[in-house]
């Protein structure tokens, strides 16, 4: 049998859109950015040939000859588990490692289902952790495979999630130009909100498809904007001009609310954010529940988060996060 070890730990952050989100579909750019809060797996061969997946409450146990559609979601730990099982198979399949028996244990500081990204950066963690098991940490093949696996997940996933998780930083999108890597003249602090609203990002993708169909003037209007605002924020995040992000991350809103994709617990944990010291406010994501962020002042950062957190909502304050994939 060919590995390198027997046990590995490897860990991926989780991301937040910070601007661009449902233009980027046709043809913007987006900026997102990893941040300081991560999903760890640790990666064991074990000599029963058997995939065994642990995270907190959630387990499955199977031979690890089971096929994946005798694997069925029909529970919640099967739900959350089934993707991380097929990285399993894929990259054993792919190693001609038919036989070997896995024990995964996942310990995850990202909520599950809130936009932050923590498919792709279970699928990262978990892809780097067997790749460091059997091969070798090569961050470009971590990433490619992890984007194919994630697209089990979100079948129409652009691969910014997976690209950002595993090499961190702020990064800029463009369809038709691909990534590259934005470096900040000065730290930012954000916060992050949490409405417990889950949410499909396939279906919010979908209205917002129709809505486009149905207000094709006012949505290329709203996409104009967008576009304007994601340039200028890019240049505020060079600058280190955080009163000018702030105001990005309203406007930005506020085009995401005209396309109806905002909630009333959205609304309700920004207007909070505003109210107590916030620069600026957004959902961060699909919408329709999820996860807001807001940029607030560094000399002050707790001192908000205080005021903020005695309104609803669960509340992280996060830095950007600049490691992506790491081991041990």
């Amino acid at each position: 049998m060919n590995y390198r070890t027997n046990k590995v730990v490897s860990s991926a952050p989780a991301k937040v859109i910070l601007f661009g989100e449902h233009f980027v579909v046709y043809s913007n750019p987006a900026i997102v950015a990893a941040i300081n809060k991560r999903i760890s797996v640790q990666a064991q061969v074990n000599d029963k040939s058997r995939i065994n997946i642990k995270s907190g409450e959630n387990s499955l146990s199977v031979p690890v000859i089971s096929k994946e559609e005798l694997i069925t979601a029909n529970d919640n730990s099967l739900l959350f588990l089934h993707p991380i099982f097929k990285c399993v198979k894929h990259i054993l399949s792919e190693k001609d490692l038919l036989s070997v028996g896995i024990n995964l244990d996942i310990d995850s500081q990202i909520p599950y289902g809130e936009g932050l990204g923590s498919s792709a950066a279970s699928c990262v963690s978990t892809v780097a952790a067997l790749y460091s098991l059997f091969s070798n940490r090569d961050r470009n093949l971590i990433y490619e495979t992890a984007r194919i696996m994630e697209q089990n997940i979100h079948t129409n996933s652009s691969g910014i999630d997976c690209y950002v998780s595993t090499f961190g930083g702020i990064v800029n999108f463009e369809p038709n130009k691909g990534f590259s890597n934005i470096r900040p003249k000065k730290k930012f602090t954000l916060l992050v909100g949490t409405t417990g609203v889950k949410h499909s990002t396939g279906e919010v993708v979908s209205e917002v498809r129709q809505f486009r169909q149905r207000n094709s003037s006012i949505f290329k209007d709203l996409s104009i904007k967008a576009h304007v605002v994601c340039k200028r924020a890019m240049n505020s995040i060079y600058e280190g001009n955080e009163m000018e992000l702030g105001n990005m991350l309203t406007e930005n809103h506020k085009l995401l609310s005209r396309l109806g994709v905002s909630h009333p617990k959205i609304e309700k944990l920004i207007e909070n954010c505003l109210d107590n010291g916030a620069l600026g406010a957004k959902l961060t994501g699909a919408g329709k529940g999820g996860a807001i962020i807001a940029l607030i002042p560094n000399d002050i950062s707790k001192e908000i988060l205080t005021r903020i957190s005695r309104g609803s909502g669960k509340w992280m304050l996060v830095e950007f996060d600049y490691d992506g994939v790491v081991f041990g």
